[in-house]
């Protein structure tokens, strides 16, 4: 027995010492996307396991007689200032409260005096925003208040504000609605509102969807900038045409979505979000990374949209998501060296998020973090968030800033913080975008390469360390890692320096190679002259090898090129297929072959995808174009129409093959693309020359021929695919008979 106890208490010490406590994990994932669209898990980025539990009222010391022992309710924004104090809209208590850096009150604000000497109280504070003195002209700090329901904007000097004993506190002035034409009053409500460092005034108005609304720093209307843009499909355009003037005006206009949150960086620009878009739109953003209906966007004081969107998708919150489960962002909040994070609070529908996105400048995302759940670091109904900036002491005793992320959480009328605290892989990714930011190239190399052992799925690590050699001009081993990221525009110029270099070390050779490669595409022309010369006095059958060679008069003598095809027999079934062959063999090998830099995810396509690709189209127009020769009166049989279509793509493959080559040369897709538009035209033009000839069409007929043509493509098609679907249906029918039948007997 005693031995069975010290087996037993050996266990228990064993795996104390080996099982990971639950309470050290996060109730969150932390992630970012691949190109493909699928979650990348990485290291957690910022952690709530430093405060042990969310701070509420109590916390606060908002219980106290001495503080007024109410609780907040219906909290609706949450704010820092330079000083890493906290300010919150305490809407539901008509009022707005002041916590220190550590969590704890020293004012509550809800009645104030204005300029004027007249008692007032805030109704609704909704939205404030804080300038920092660094930023300002007159170097002082301000504090703005939104009050909704009295459509007032109140401006406190920040340093009397919190430095005040007697709770006397004076406004130094309040915005009233401004005075324009262009400003109706049921557009005027304002819920959030920014302060640039010039002290223009940029209002989120609830009913405005117009835009931003400007003020200058007394309240002086200038205009709206950053618009929601509204497209009309064109159902709606042509229906609109056909409206009588009386309709237009009784028409519902079709306005865009009002914003509903802002925030301006230091350098004066402006993030805005909005959550009211169409869904399909927005769902259509996240590849296409259109700013249009992007739900968040960024503005230069004029109102251009000026954010860099250079990631894999839209700077616009998740995006492995269906139409119906699309984020719904409801702030912004600027980070340190230009990163910016987004709050996706969505609590429509099955699915349901609260869920922090953080990117860079460029657009690239550095990772998401949260959900929904009662455990710590989840939130239930998020009304805010913000960044803290703390100056905090290692253990060696050197300062460092401290950037944490505080959220403001409703769920239950509870009304607390949760403060999220960087990790080391979230300093280190801070780290490395400081040393890029200030051209540390060294430094930061040795900063991405760290974050790799701790995440070797970051991409932006690979692009960082990629950027850093291309600055070095380590340019083969930049374009290594710049792949490995699928970062093409990088990798572009680092491609451009190698094939510089290698131009300028073997131009002797290089020039002599193209020479000799023109020499011999004139001599095979020319033997190709000689022959076809030779061939058109030859009487009797022709060769194979006559035949084939016979497309290289063709392609440029098309007119007399196609009459002898028909009429001289100088074209075969054979060769037609011939060429049609290796056209399927030029497309496979451009599927195979392109350049990284227009094939950057290394797609691969079979051969039989080729055929189908190819053939399917080819006999469709040989089909299409047979069945009208009667209705058209035309001459051609199916084999003349088929030989005359093979041997209209015979200069198709040259340019495909040329452009592949290039492709893998070049790094200009608009050489690529000339090349291969110049091969599609030449073979439309022959296609077009040849059915005339074939037929023996006047030229309007040949034109009326040709469109028919396409559309009998069309209805092939569709009776093709009908025919299939039902065939499918009778097939999946007389299954279930049989299998019915087969289990009664």
């Amino acid at each position: 027995m005693r031995k069975l106890s010290c087996i037993l208490a050996i266990v228990l010490v064993l795996c104390s010492l080996f099982v990971v406590a639950p309470s050290a994990e996060e109730a969150y994932d932390t992630y970012t996307y691949s190109i493909d669209g699928e979650k990348l898990l990485s290291p957690d980025a910022y952690s709530a396991r430093d405060t042990n539990k969310p701070i509420t009222s109590k916390e606060m010391g908002l219980l106290l007689p001495e503080n007024g022992g109410v609780a907040l309710k219906g909290a609706t924004d949450i704010v820092t200032d330079e000083d890493a104090n906290v300010y919150i809209a305490d809407a539901g208590n008509k009022r707005v409260v002041v916590l220190d850096k550590n969590y704890r009150v020293i004012q509550i604000l809800s009645t104030y005096t204005d300029e004027n000497g007249a008692e007032k109280s805030f109704e609704s504070p909704h939205g404030i925003s804080i300038t920092d003195s660094a930023n300002t002209p007159d170097h002082r700090s301000h504090v703005y208040i939104c009050d909704d329901k009295t459509k007032r904007i109140v401006c406190f000097e920040r340093t009397a504000l919190l430095g005040n004993t007697d709770g006397e506190f004076r406004a130094e002035k309040t915005i009233l609605k401004p005075e324009s034409k262009l400003l109706k009053d049921d557009a005027y409500t304002p819920i959030a509102l920014s302060v640039d460092k010039y002290g223009r005034i940029f209002v989120v108005s609830r009913g405005a969807y117009e835009g931003i609304i400007v003020m200058s720093g007394e309240g002086e209307f200038t205009g709206f900038i950053g618009a929601q843009k509204v497209t009309k499909s064109l159902l709606d355009q042509i229906w609109s045409k056909l409206m009588s003037a009386e309709q237009r005006q009784d028409e519902v206009q079709n306005t865009g979505s009002a914003y509903n949150n802002i925030t301006v960086d230091a350098d004066g620009f402006i993030y805005i979000t909005n959550n009211g878009l169409e869904a399909a739109q927005q769902f259509a953003a996240i590849t296409s990374k259109e700013a249009t209906h992007s739900p968040v966007k960024k503005l230069n004081s004029s109102g251009d949209e000026i954010m860099a969107r250079n990631g894999f998708f839209d700077c616009g919150g998740e995006v492995d998501v269906l139409e119906d489960s699309l984020s719904s962002i409801i702030d912004v909040a600027v980070g340190p060296e230009g990163t910016w994070s987004i709050l996706d609070e969505r609590n429509t529908g099955l699915v349901k998020r609260s869920r922090i996105f953080t990117y860079n400048s460029n657009g690239d995302l550095l990772f998401a973090f949260g959900d929904k759940g009662q455990q710590l670091g989840n939130g239930e109904a998020y009304a805010g968030f913000t960044y803290q900036h703390l100056q905090s002491t290692d253990v060696n005793g050197n300062k460092k800033d401290v950037y944490n992320i505080l959220t403001l959480d409703t769920k239950n009328n509870s009304n607390e913080i949760t403060v999220f605290s960087p990790t080391p892989y979230c300093e280190k990714i801070i780290e490395a975008h400081r040393y890029q930011n200030n051209h540390m190239y060294d430094e930061a190399i040795d900063i991405w390469k760290e974050i790799l052992k701790l995440n070797n799925n970051f991409d932006l690590a690979y692009i960082g360390i990629g950027k850093a050699l291309y600055s070095q001009k380590e340019y083969a081993e930049a374009m290594e890692m710049l792949k490995a990221a699928y970062e093409i525009d990088q990798y572009s110029k680092a491609f451009g320096e190698v094939r510089s270099n290698i131009i300028g070390s073997y131009l002797p050779l290089i020039v002599i190679a193209i020479i000799a490669l023109v020499v011999l595409l004139l001599k095979f022309l020319g033997y190709a002259k000689k022959l076809n010369k030779k061939t058109s006095l030859k009487v009797g059958r022709k060769t194979y090898w006559e035949e084939l060679i016979y497309s290289f008069h063709l392609i440029f003598h098309p007119f007399d090129g196609f009459w002898d095809l028909r009429h001289e027999k100088r074209g075969s079934v054979r060769a037609a297929s011939t060429i049609l062959g290796i056209t399927v063999l030029a497309f496979f090998y451009q599927a195979i072959g392109q350049g990284y830099i227009f094939n950057p995810r290394g797609d691969y396509s079979t051969v039989l995808l080729q055929v189908t690709a190819v053939l399917v189209p080819v006999l469709l127009w040989c089909v299409g174009n047979w069945c009208l020769t009667t209705l058209f009166d035309g001459e051609g049989r199916f084999r003349d129409i088929y030989i005359a279509t093979c041997y209209s793509l015979a200069p198709l493959p040259f340019f495909v093959i040329l452009s592949t080559i290039l492709s893998n040369i070049f790094s200009d897709a608009s050489i690529i693309n000339l090349l291969i538009a110049i091969g599609y035209v030449w073979v439309a033009m022959l296609l077009f020359f040849g059915m005339l000839v074939t037929h023996n069409y006047t030229m309007p007929k040949n034109i009326l021929m040709v469109i028919c043509s396409i559309v009998a493509m069309v209805v092939i098609m569709f009776v093709a695919i009908l025919f299939s679907t039902l065939m499918i249906k009778v097939v999946t029918f007389l299954v279930s008979i049989f299998s019915e039948i087969g289990k009664r007997i």
